[in-house]
């Protein structure tokens, strides 16, 4: 027998999703139900977003470490008590700079303190960044302020960073057990790499203080930031290694399945009239701009569609660079988005999300793509990948939910309503294509190396 959305949202509270005291109203009879929620008002709208969004978090298919956590914990820690909790004006008469200091103190407390939030340990890894970057910021300030160091001392210690950084991407190789995991433990690192380069390179170019202390501790800070992100890096790449009794090298196949997906997107992208607009595109699907103006299809269309043409600009920048893995990962999402967008077409020339007429057409598509993510989660042909691009996709959940805020919305006012269908309706069509995108770019990969199973 086929299963109800209810039996989806019963099957969804299992594995994570939130708040489904909201859900109640489903129970009821059909009529009861659309005499509920006949109209756009807030209260209505509110249940929708009651029913909860689904738990995606990120995490990585590598045996993370509780001791590794605690000591980046503990490192942030050493860092903040290594300097007092306020300035006096007798060692440092600049009021400003005492009052960046309190800030910054504060802003490290907090983040150095034990949180209680439902994280993964592959979140909390990354998470750890923040908390040892804002407390280097105070150590940075105070230091400075004392004449305890220079920017130049900083400077010094990001170059040997940026050193570290170059040995550990030039000594990693695509050394895994088999293509799914290794896929998405290799994207994780790159992205943590890459966060490092970014924390240095964006410390030497943006800043909100110059030729102070303040400046120094903002130094101190990216170059904490970019140690932590290396540490995690080094720590999943060797903690997966670790698992695996005979490591199969995938360097050569990752690079030119990567070269060869990237080919193939970008044809497919050059298909289509207009690669650097929409406009274009939906006039060449037969679709009247001013017809779709502000209606749910039109935000639908347009958000799987440039989602494609960025995602494709992510391969390109991947294979540039050398992060494989990345751009294999980025060829996934922009055949995800463009198949999306290909029954987006469909549907809106079907005549679905022409408007939203009432809160049960909203909680109707939000319902759907809890479907649609519930279906993709629970495939397990490639589950490594699949979910890997389902926490991306799940959060457009929750941007839909966000709409439907108190602050937000207002009653008599379409836009929350729109907005959310929207974002649900991008999330459904995405997450059904996944399961099918994951099997292509896996395919390729097992055709890239001669057909050699995993």
């Amino acid at each position: 027998m086929p299963r109800t959305r209810r039996d989806v949202l019963a099957s969804l509270a299992g594995v994570g999703v939130a708040g489904l005291a909201g859900c109640t109203a489903l129970d009821a009879g059909e009529s009861e139900s659309e005499s509920d929620d006949s109209a756009l008002d807030a209260a209505a709208l509110r249940e929708v977003r009651e029913l909860g969004s689904p738990a995606f978090p990120a995490r990585v298919p590598a045996p993370i470490a509780e001791s590794y956590l605690e000591l980046s914990r503990a490192r942030a820690r050493e860092l903040l008590d290594s300097v007092p909790e306020t300035m006096s004006p007798e060692e440092v008469p600049n009021e400003g700079v005492r009052n960046v200091y309190a800030e910054a103190y504060a802003d490290a407390a907090e983040a150095v303190a034990p949180s209680d939030t439902d994280e993964s340990p592959f979140e909390t890894l990354r998470g750890l960044r923040y908390a040892r970057g804002a407390a280097a910021m105070a150590k940075g300030t105070y230091d400075a302020a004392v004449g305890d160091r220079t920017e130049a001392d900083v400077r010094d210690e990001a170059a040997a960073v940026r050193a570290d950084i170059e040995s550990f991407r030039l000594g990693t190789r695509y050394l895994g057990d088999e293509p799914d995991r290794a896929l998405v433990v290799y994207e994780a690192v790159e992205n943590l790499v890459a966060a490092a380069v970014r924390y240095l390179d964006n410390a030497g170019e943006y800043g909100r203080y110059a030729d102070s202390a303040p400046r120094v501790g903002e130094l101190l800070d990216a170059v904490e930031s970019a140690r932590a992100s290396l540490d995690g890096a080094r720590h999943v790449r060797d903690r997966y290694l670790a698992s695996i009794v005979t490591p199969v090298d995938f360097t050569d196949a990752f690079e030119s399945t990567a070269s060869s997906l990237a080919e193939i997107i970008a044809d497919r992208l050059a298909e289509y009239p207009e690669v650097e607009g929409v406009d274009s595109t939906l006039e060449a699907e037969g679709f009247d701009a001013e017809e779709l103006e502000r209606t749910p299809a039109e935000d639908l269309l347009v958000e799987t569609f440039v989602g494609f043409g960025s995602s494709v600009r992510t391969v390109s920048e991947g294979l540039r660079n050398g992060r494989f893995a990345t751009a294999l990962v980025g060829a996934h999402t922009a055949e995800t988005h463009r198949r999306a967008f290909e029954e987006a077409v469909t549907a809106v020339k079907r005549g679905r999300y022409e408007s939203v007429e009432s809160a049960a057409a909203v909680r109707d598509a939000k319902l759907g793509a809890l479907e649609a993510l519930e279906a993709a989660r629970s495939d397990e042909s490639n589950p490594h990948l699949t979910r890997r691009a389902l926490v991306d996709i799940a959060y457009m959940v929750g941007n839909g939910d966000d709409y439907l805020r108190d602050d937000y919305y207002e009653d008599g006012d379409p836009r929350a309503a729109r907005n959310a269908v929207s974002e649900y309706a991008t999330a459904e069509f995405a997450a059904r294509e996944t399961p099918a995108v994951s099997a292509w770019v896996l395919g390729t990969l097992a055709a890239e190396r001669g057909g050699v199973g995993d």
